[in-house]
Formats: structure tokens, sequence, C-alpha cells
């Protein structure tokens, strides 16, 4: 009993090996190069030389396929080392960018932005201080220019009444009682004469000075004056009285020396506004110049700090196109390594089928021949298919 269970298991055993066998031959015979090496085996089989050279060419073979893999592995290896060099490369250079980038961009918003602010408020400010000072000298000249012609004028209406007084006087002196010198130079007074022809020509001198001091600017008074001596001389009764004449002409001396001390006072006035007006123009003129020379600073602190600002920005831009081009390498770089790693997985899983096919068919060869024989027999007559 027990040897009819043995037995009954061993042909159990042998029929799976069998169809394993017949399983691998029939996997083997699906590829493209199972499939040759099935057709260069029945070839030798059909001549019915030993298989000796076969099989020794077929270890050739798997031995040709391992070396080449070792080959491809060093390569592989060699290649891939220069892609991590190469990649840690761009990525050093990368960090190195990318940091002098952070570095300037935080150079231009927090150091030379907020300083040509500064700077250009200061440049705002200063012409402004500038523009200013000028406008005040500008005022204090036009203002000075207008005393002047005002004080001119004061002068040219002092010195036009004086005239006109003085000729006043003349005339009035002129026809007053007067001593005339005889002989052995004793004197002899004459009667005082005053004609109707002199009063005229007095009392017209003052009608014209009250018409043109009438123009006068300032001193309008002078016009009432005058119009009043013209009255008194219309009236030749009163002028034929020699004291009546002298107080006129005291009167005259004293006008005289009231103008002379109102165009005194005119003058001293005049020279303290001068004086007032240079020191006033003087303390804006060194106000002016100070402005001026800050302004001036600050315009070339400006054109400066701009020139180093542009650079930085050129330097930034440089930067940033370096990154651009670093990191298009990169990538470039990354993907035909990881190409080159698809390439050896792919020619590697080839490789390693083809030498699997091979070691596998030696082992039919070597130990599974006559299972191998029929398979290929029944391929041949089922028209090339098992």
């Amino acid at each position: 009993m027990k040897t009819i269970i043995l037995a009954l298991a061993l042909i159990v055993l042998v029929s799976s090996t069998q169809a394993d066998v017949i399983d691998t031959i029939k996997k083997i015979d699906q590829s493209p190069f199972g499939r040759t090496l099935f057709d260069t085996i029945w070839l030798e089989l059909q001549t019915g030389d030993p298989l000796d050279r076969l099989v020794s060419t077929l270890t050739d073979l798997e031995d040709r396929y391992v070396a080449e893999q070792k080959e491809d592995d060093a390569k592989n290896q060699e290649y891939q080392g220069a892609c991590t060099v190469d990649i840690s490369a761009f990525d050093k250079d990368l960090a190195e960018s990318n940091r002098k980038k952070i570095e300037l961009e935080a150079r231009l918003e927090g150091q030379l932005y907020p300083q040509r602010s500064i700077l250009e408020g200061l440049v705002a400010q200063k012409s402004a201080e500038v523009k200013g000072y000028q406008k005040d000298v500008s005022e204090l000249d036009a203002q000075r220019a207008e005393e002047h012609e005002d004080f001119e004028e004061k002068v040219l209406e002092h010195q036009e009444a004086t005239a006109i007084i003085a000729e006043a006087r003349r005339l009035f002196a002129d026809n007053i009682e007067h001593e005339s010198f005889v002989q052995k130079g004793k004197a002899t007074k004459q009667p005082h004469k005053f004609t109707k022809d002199v009063a005229n020509m007095i009392q017209k001198h003052f009608t014209t000075s009250a018409k043109k001091t009438a123009k006068f600017q300032h001193r309008k008074g002078y016009s009432k004056l005058f119009k009043a001596f013209a009255t008194i001389a219309s009236k030749v009764e009163q002028l034929a009285d020699a004291g009546a004449v002298q107080k006129i002409i005291d009167l005259a001396d004293e006008l005289l020396a009231k103008i002379s001390d109102s165009l005194s006072l005119l003058r001293f006035a005049e020279d303290k506004r001068v004086e007032s007006y240079k020191k006033s123009r003087n303390f804006i003129v060194i106000a002016l110049n100070v402005a001026g020379s800050a302004l001036a600073n600050a315009i070339s602190d400006l054109a400066s700090l701009n020139d180093i600002i542009a650079q930085v920005e050129a330097s930034l831009d440089t930067t940033e196109q370096r990154i651009e081009n670093v990191s298009a390498d990169r990538h470039d770089r990354f993907t035909s390594c990881e190409e080159a790693v698809q390439d050896y997985q792919d020619a590697r899983s080839a490789r390693s089928s083809d030498r699997d096919v091979v070691s596998q068919t030696i082992g039919l060869v070597n130990k599974e021949l006559r299972t191998l024989r029929e398979q290929l027999a029944m391929r041949q007559s089922a028209g090339e298919e098992i």
C-alpha cells in the first residue's frame, strides 16, 4: 500500500514538474529573443550534431550579458556621480545667488531707498527755503527801491520848495528899503518903493509855484502856502509897508530853515532805512547762502546715491538673470540625468530578461532536452506555434 502511494506521489510530482517545464518553454517562446534561440536550437537538433558547442555559445552569451551589465553598472555609476556633482554645483550656485539676491534686495529696501526718500525730502525742503529766501530778497529790494524812489521824490519836493521860497525872498528883498552909498562913503537912505509891476511879478511867481506844487505827492501844503503868498502879493498897498515886507522875508527865512531841517531829518531817516535794509538783506543773503549750500550738498548726495542705487539694481538684475539661467541649466541637467537613469534601468531590465532567457534555455538544454525537443517539434508541426 505504501509502495502504491509513493508511486502515485512520484507520478504526480513528475507530471507537475513536466508541466512547469512546458510553461517555461512557452514563456520563453513568447519573446522574440527566446523564439530566435529556440529556432537556432531546433536547427542544431535537426543536424544531429552534439549540442556542446551550442551550450558553450549560450554560456558565453550569458557571461557576456553579465560582463556588459557590470560595464553598464560602472558607467551608470560614473555618470550619475557626475550628475550628482553637477547638480550639487548648480544648487550651490543657486544658493549663493539667492543669498546675494536677498542681500541686494535688503540693501535696496532697507537702506538705499529710505536714504533716497530722505534726501529727496531734504532737496525739496532746501529748494523751498532757497526760493523763499530769494523771494524775501526780491521783496526787500523792491521795497527798498520803492522807499528810495519815495525819498527822492520828497527830496525833490523840498528842493523845489526851497528854490521857490528863495526866489520869492530875493524878489521881496530886492525891493525893500536899502541903503545906497554916495560920495566919501556916506550912506543915504532912500524911500522904500514897491511898484505894482513888482507885485505882479511876485504874484505870478507864487501862482505858478502853487500850480506846480499842487502836483506834489507828499508836500501838498506848499500849494496852499504859495497861494496865500500870491494873495498877499496882489495887495500892493500892504507891500508898501517896509515892515510888512520884512515880516514876509523873515517868514521866508523861517520856512527855508524848516525845510532845511525837514530835509536833514528826511536824509537821516533814509540813512537809517538804508542801514536797516543792508542788515536785513545781509541776514537773508547769509540764510540764502546756507540753504543754497545745503541744497547743493543734498543734490550732490542724491546724485551719488542714485548712482549707487543704479549699480545695486543692475547687480540685482544680473543676479536674477543668473538664477534664471542656472535654474534652467539645472533643470536640463537633472532631466538628462533622470532620462539616463531610465535608459539604464530599461537596458538593465532588457538585458536581465535576455540573460534569464539564456540561463533558462541552458537549463532546458542540459536537463529537459527531451521535453524541449518535443515542444519544438510540436511548434513546427503546429505552424511555428507551440
